[in-house]
């Protein structure tokens, strides 16, 4: 399990980010009367367990609170953005994807930018190149053993 405590600007409440093993996203919102966390939103965003192409082993938010990101060590990542409607209720967004094909994440954090639009950034390393190595390496060891 993952978290990541930031709260959205211009509220009073505490909110936590936790993943689950079981593929959801959960927003807890501290609750200082009963002094408890109350569950304000779930959303599922991967069915098939813990897995190196499902999002779940990295979460990080902007330090506004406005979006958080999950991804997983393999390609995918997904953006939730915040948001409060008139009654003052979380609402989290579709995910938007922010996937890159053959790259392996080491880490992934929010920037800090202001009031502009929220920024991640994320250690990757692309290992296209080593993938074509390696088929040509097995290729020759296929040939030197059938001939």
């Amino acid at each position: 399990m993952h978290a990541s405590p930031p709260s959205l600007q211009h509220t009073q409440h505490k909110q936590q980010h936790t993943l689950s093993r079981a593929g959801r996203i959960v927003v807890l919102q501290y609750d200082n009367a009963r002094n408890v966390f109350k569950k304000v939103h779930q959303e599922t965003y991967g069915k098939s367990g813990c897995r190196r192409l499902v999002p779940g082993q990295f979460l990080t938010c902007d330090p506004k609170g406005r979006a958080c990101m999950i991804a997983s060590i393999e390609k995918q990542k997904f953006v939730y953005v915040l948001n409060r409607d008139n009654a003052a209720n979380l609402t989290i967004s579709s995910p938007l994807e922010a996937h890159k094909s053959n790259t392996i994440v080491f880490s992934i954090v929010g920037m800090d930018c202001g009031f502009d639009n929220p920024v991640f950034a994320a250690i990757e390393l692309d290992y296209r190149e080593a993938d074509q190595v390696w088929e040509k390496t097995r290729e020759a060891d296929q040939v030197w053993e059938t001939g």
